[in-house]
């Protein structure tokens, strides 16, 4: 049993980080990390401040698990392997699913099947590409939850004692699963009239602020920034930077043009992202199957898709995150139960090679999914890649004695241009002070000019690729320097 449990997060392992092989160079936050690691080396242990590089500095409220494990290894070491550290979380937490779903079911084919389930999930193997702290987040979250509802179930003071413990280290591990949390905390609070849920949470949160010796409050002050920002700008999330609203002019982004497809009718988009979460639907009429504990899950999965649906179908709570991410959280208990249901039907009905047919059908086009994201989002990516071109301008830019200070163009290359050049970008370093940059991110709100005098930049670094000189609508410019699609400006004095 214990081999049993190997076999598919091994396979998940390279199911995941294949398309990186192909692609190395691919990323957007990874940059952002690599430069926290760097000032992490160089002040010693959890940065302040941030400065160097970033024009908005700022103090670093990013959650310090994450920073802390990357620490572990050589800076070159990570930069180099980093996209395998996401797909390891993730192995990591498909050998707990299996164990899991062994003690609630004792089925070894359940387990199984409930694994393999979890890794033909779109959404959960297309999130792991680069290294993020969203895996180990999602692994955390199961650990606490499913650890309160053994407690519930047993009164065994271990089981609250994991909860607690979970909880501290998504407190200080990822913003977001700490975010969602809150929300089912709630739920099962005011649902199962239970203030054990909320009291959990709230010890989990005391314990982290006092662990971290106030270091929280920094991720709390920024996590509170972005949200802010986010309700003023959400509206402008996904629209391009130079062009503005997406609707109204073309784009190469292929993650833009995906995203936004999540807004014409999300319940058709989220049954493709985790199409998993539809045949836990059959529990609505069937509850008498599940024994409590299986009942808070299922009442997991359906609270999960509610939030997910609420967050892409009502503009003004879209600030609360890309609501997929959502069913991230909870693609465990609705791979378990869905795994649940096929099993119950080969043994109790004589539907059971529909059903079968079913699933493999939706495994299929979940597998054909994967690989077409896979290939055109990051094998074939341009956007969030050093090329060739961007690789040529960065070794011009790191060449120069006196580095320009940039306005960038695509905002996402900000810290990837930060990192290789070691120019000082116009992009802030914390999420307390992004509303600095407001005039310039998610779009260009002031004339291309304006904001080089008014924030004293001297050059803009443009990929053509996402937008044209003739886009950005200026006169009296000097071209330093081009490499393909990259190419240099400065205006004319």
């Amino acid at each position: 049993m214990f081999v049993l449990g190997f076999i598919v997060p091994i396979f998940a392992f390279f199911f995941e980080s294949y398309p990186r092989f192909f692609n190395k160079k691919f990323g957007v936050d990874i940059w952002t990390h690599l430069l926290y690691l760097k000032e992490y080396r160089r002040q010693k242990g959890i940065p302040k401040v941030i400065d160097k590089g970033f024009l908005v500095p700022g103090e670093y409220d990013y959650p310090p698990v994450f920073i802390s494990i990357l620490s572990k290894f050589p800076t070159r070491l990570v930069e180099k392997y980093e996209f395998f550290f996401s797909p390891f979380f993730d192995s990591l937490h498909l050998i707990l699913i299996f164990f899991i779903a062994y003690y609630l079911s004792g089925n070894l084919l359940l387990s199984l099947l409930t694994q393999i389930l979890y890794v033909i999930t779109p959404i959960i193997v297309l999130e792991n590409s680069s290294a993020t702290p969203r895996s180990l987040g999602y692994t955390l979250f199961t650990i606490f939850m499913f650890s309160l509802f053994m407690f519930i179930s047993t009164n065994a003071v271990i089981f609250l004692a994991v909860s607690i413990l979970a909880g501290i280290f998504i407190f200080l591990s990822h913003r977001f699963t700490a975010q969602g949390a809150l929300f089912f905390v709630v739920f099962f609070s005011i649902f199962e009239r239970n203030s054990i849920y909320i009291v959990s949470y709230v010890v989990s949160f005391t314990l982290a602020l006092i662990l971290s010796n106030g270091l929280y409050l920094r991720v709390l002050r920024g996590h509170i920034g972005n949200l802010k920002f986010w309700y003023r700008q959400i509206d402008f999330r996904f629209s391009h930077q130079i062009l503005g609203n997406y609707k109204k002019h073309k784009t190469q982004d292929f993650v833009f043009k995906l995203y936004n497809q999540f807004l014409k009718f999300p319940p058709f988009v989220l049954a493709i992202t985790n199409p998993w979460t539809l045949p836990v639907a059959f529990y609505f009429w069937n509850q008498q199957l599940l024994s409590p504990l299986l009942k808070q899950a299922f009442e997991l999965v359906v609270v999960s898709y509610a939030i997910s649906l609420l967050v892409i179908w009502v503009p003004k709570l879209r600030f609360l995150g890309e609501g997929q991410r959502y069913l991230e959280l909870t693609a465990f208990p609705s791979a378990f139960l869905s795994a649940s249901l096929l099993i119950y039907s080969i043994k109790n009905t004589n539907h059971a090679n529909i059903l079968i047919a079913i699933y493999i059908a939706a495994a299929i086009l979940s597998i054909i999914t994967i690989l077409v994201i896979q290939r055109k989002a990051i094998i074939k990516d341009t956007l969030r890649t050093i090329t060739p071109d961007m690789d040529s301008m960065f070794s011009y830019l790191r060449s120069l004695k006196t580095k320009p200070k940039l306005l960038c163009i695509p905002h996402q290359i900000t810290t990837n241009t930060i990192y290789h050049t070691g120019c000082s970008v116009f992009v802030n370093a914390d999420y307390r002070n992004i509303s600095k940059i407001s005039e310039i991110y998610p779009f260009l709100k002031i004339p291309v000019k304006k904001a080089l005098d008014k924030y004293n930049l001297d050059a803009i670094l443009l990929n053509e690729r996402y937008a044209t000189i003739k886009d950005l609508k200026i006169k009296d410019y000097k071209e330093v320097k081009r490499f393909g699609t990259f190419v240099l400006l400065k205006f004319n004095k």
